[in-house]
């Protein structure tokens, strides 16, 4: 596991982003904190983590055989990227539909490698600890960290239902999430970057 907090004096080096995904939060104390760091530490046991480890590496074994065959055939090379990205795009859609039949909805947070930001209905104490789980609407990938909170602010002209930002650093995350955390924000950095080029 990480200790996030020995990383977030580089946090300003990460780059941010805003991107839809559903978050289950909740203020914790010293001893469910003490409680909730092994199982954070040892992530990879839990079947939808071991899930995404298998996919991880299939994923880099994918890319490693498509490098080695674009040294003989360009075009085969690029076909197979053509039909990884259509297997992508397929399983984005059907995640997609399956969140639209959800009742839960999706919110807007700013993020980076070292902390997110969203609006909540709820004012929180500075230095709260919290259990948070984000779930990102285009992917599926789940993190699970603990944060603690920055700041809580009322925001003027907000809605009653989100009116305050709740700003809050991660100080413990497996080294699993990290990587699907950094890995969206990269994919969802070259989308906008995608999406500005053609405004």
């Amino acid at each position: 596991m990480e200790n996030i907090s020995e990383l977030n004096q580089d946090r300003r080096e990460f780059f941010r982003v805003t991107d839809l995904v559903f978050i289950d939060f909740a203020v914790i104390d010293a001893v469910e904190q003490q409680r909730l760091t092994p199982i954070i530490q040892n992530s990879g046991h839990s079947e939808e983590t071991n899930v995404r480890q298998r996919l991880n590496t299939i994923q880099s074994t994918l890319h490693h055989l498509i490098d080695q065959v674009n040294q003989n055939d360009r075009e085969i090379a690029r076909a197979l990227r053509l039909l990884d990205e259509k297997v992508s795009l397929i399983a984005q859609t059907v995640h997609q539909q399956q969140n639209m039949m959800d009742n839960r909805e999706a919110i807007d947070a700013n993020l980076s490698g070292g902390g997110i930001s969203f609006l909540t209905a709820e004012k929180y104490n500075s230095k709260d600890t919290m259990e948070i789980h984000i779930e990102f609407q285009s992917t599926g990938s789940i993190i699970h960290a603990i944060a603690n909170v920055i700041s809580c602010e009322k925001i003027r002209n907000a809605p009653s239902e989100s009116s305050h930002l709740l700003r809050l650093v991660f100080s413990h995350m497996s080294e699993l999430d990290r990587n699907t955390l950094i890995k969206q924000l990269l994919s969802r950095q070259a989308s906008d970057l995608r999406s500005s080029k053609h405004l």
